[in-house]
């Protein structure tokens, strides 16, 4: 099968944003509680605690709801305030160590993001770093209903229609750090072929920013400790 496009998570996978995320997520819990800066929950008490939180929850809204126990409401509150909330902290993340020589030698291959982070935001970041050029789609949370977030295979769907790549006896490969990246691809596998496409999703997880793959129930297609790894495993479907 020919490798029509690769598909890349940002938080945790592109770049490392977590002292950014904390940063933005206390400002926004300010709205809800006011004190929280004298008071910090456990999760936002130090950058490990809260890509350990990151990692045990399946998405943001879980954080919210079970870290800082906010309501539905509020929680959908705190979601229309994340890209504003992004764009007005002007820390940029670091790219992981070798991604760009990685993203640069991929030139050849359709290139998107599917994250639940603000798209604008993962733009003007790729501008930063010099490879805005190479992703042609980005699909960030707002991109998509709440209904339809990540493991919701929507994200991922509509990526793959802004690339306007074939579906049909085609190989896609999906990047990420957490274990509903892995659902998430393979959501998407499942509805392709349910629809009459002969697609194959394939999951590499990263574990450089403190994931454990070996540990979660759904495992991913492959492993990669580092930007090598990445292009290594790549490489082999090029061939």
């Amino acid at each position: 099968m020919t490798l029509s496009a690769i598909l890349w998570d940002y938080d945790g996978t592109l770049v490392d944003s977590t002292q950014k995320n904390m940063a933005v997520t206390i400002e926004i819990l300010k709205k809800f509680i006011p004190n929280i800066q004298k008071t910090p929950p456990m999760v936002l008490t130090s950058t490990d605690e809260y890509r350990n939180a990151n990692f045990k929850y399946k998405s943001w809204r879980e954080m919210y709801k079970y870290c800082y126990h906010l309501s539905e409401n509020q929680i959908d509150e705190a979601g229309q305030l994340w890209s504003s909330y992004q764009l007005k902290n002007q820390m940029t993340p670091n790219l992981f160590p070798g991604l760009k020589d990685t993203i640069q030698a991929l030139v050849s291959i359709e290139l998107g993001i599917c994250s639940q982070n603000c798209g604008i935001t993962i733009r003007k970041a790729l501008n930063e770093f010099g490879l805005s050029s190479y992703f042609k789609a980005i699909i960030g949370y707002e991109e998509v209903s709440w209904a339809e977030q990540k493991p919701n295979p929507a994200g991922l769907l509509k990526c793959l229609m802004t690339l306007n790549v074939p579906l049909q006896n085609t190989t896609i490969i999906y990047i990420g750090d957490h274990q509903e990246d892995v659902t998430f691809g393979k959501n998407a596998e499942r509805l392709l072929k349910n629809n009459g496409y002969e697609t194959t999703v394939k999951c590499i997880a990263v574990d450089y920013s403190g994931s454990k793959p070996l540990e979660w129930k759904l495992k991913p297609d492959f492993i990669a400790s580092s930007a090598g790894d990445i292009k290594a495993i790549i490489d082999n479907f090029k061939v």
